[in-house]
């Protein structure tokens, strides 16, 4: 290849010397065809050269597409983390902001708390906050603990620096309820979880003649005197029938669902005594 234009220069010498010898006549039809012979190896170099040519463009835009493809896969992910971290912080933005509302409108002392730890052993029984009776010397076990959302608990063991809370699923923790619209009572106990993983609470000693229904609110109903009246507990989802091995078929029960999300629970209020 690197030889073609060599052999034109060698056959275009030949025909100038071929038309300088030749009478001046004949050196325009020579011209004619040298150009000819010419023609054919001037068109296979030149389409050569062009095909060598956007060869190495097209190797040098294919290198350089994958590079900016290997960026842009680089950038994406970098936003992707970014979105994902700005969404975190947003969430915990509103989060804060509906605590925040939540103690400024209460008529109740609350102390604020960031859970710390649970128990693997039992997940949706326990967990851990981060104060103790060396942050406010009125915190004590069976104080309510709850958020904007409703009650999570109550208190347990309470040390210098942390403290255990049991949660509302947690069958230790009772706690006394009532339904909002038919104002029927009874007796908020937690029952673990079931095969779903989901956990939940049970509302025993309801009348027979109850007539709560499934989609209704519960709240603390005040008896006790340890959760005060109107905090929100959970919604009813099933109400079971009467049963001679379910209380004798003295009572009702019915299936409550928490109205705090146990699994995502971060930060939240214990009620201490006094206003």
């Amino acid at each position: 290849m690197g030889r073609v234009p060599l052999y034109l220069g060698a056959a275009s010498l030949f025909l100038l010397l071929i038309g300088l010898a030749l009478p001046h006549a004949w050196e325009r039809q020579l011209h004619k065809i040298g150009l000819e012979m010419a023609s054919p190896f001037l068109s296979i170099w030149d389409h050569s050269v062009k095909f060598w040519d956007d060869f190495e463009l097209g190797t040098k835009t294919l290198n350089q597409i994958q590079a900016e493809l290997k960026q842009l896969r680089v950038r994406n992910t970098e936003l992707a983390m970014q979105n994902s971290y700005l969404s975190h912080l947003q969430e915990e933005n509103d989060r804060l902001r509906e605590m925040l509302s939540f103690r400024q409108s209460s008529s109740f002392r609350l102390l604020s708390c960031r859970v710390i730890s649970r128990d693997p052993s039992n997940w949706w029984s326990n967990i851990y906050v981060d104060v103790g009776w060396g942050d406010d010397s009125h915190l004590s076990s069976d104080l309510p603990v709850v958020t904007p959302r409703g009650v999570v608990g109550k208190t347990g063991i309470i040390a210098r620096n942390i403290s255990q809370i049991i949660l509302l699923t947690n069958e230790n923790c009772k706690i006394s309820a009532m339904s909002e619209v038919s104002k029927d009572q009874g007796l908020i106990v937690g029952a673990g979880t079931p095969a779903d993983n989901k956990p939940y609470a049970r509302m025993i000693y309801l009348p027979r003649n109850a007539q709560v229904a499934a989609g209704e609110r519960v709240l603390t109903s005040g008896l006790g005197g340890v959760f005060p009246a109107g905090l929100y507990v959970g919604s009813i989802t099933q109400v079971l029938p009467l049963e001679a091995s379910r209380s004798f078929g003295l009572y009702r029960e019915a299936t409550v669902d928490p109205g705090v999300d146990l699994t995502q629970i971060s930060e939240m209020f214990i009620v201490l005594p006094g206003r």
